[in-house]
């Protein structure tokens, strides 16, 4: 039996503001795709606190106003 792997592009898909990021998201952040790991809302729901995480395991948290756009990413087989 021959192995074989599968490559799978990532694309941009759409924009999203913070507030329809989800957990396991792949978003654009500082010139990366990262993933969403954790998302906390302050008491007003204006800005959205996002721990993202990149290919090296790195974590981040970044604040977002609610507002605010991201380019959100799929990956295509």
């Amino acid at each position: 039996m021959s192995d074989t792997i599968k490559v799978m592009e990532l694309i941009k898909a759409d924009v999203l503001t913070a507030d329809a990021l989800e957990i396991g998201d792949l978003i654009s952040f500082d010139d990366d795709i990262v993933e969403v790991i954790s998302i906390d809302v302050d008491s007003t729901g204006d800005t959205y606190s996002i721990e993202v995480s990149n290919d090296f395991g790195e974590t981040q948290i970044v604040d977002f106003a609610f507002d605010e756009e991201v380019d959100w990413y799929v990956y295509l087989d």
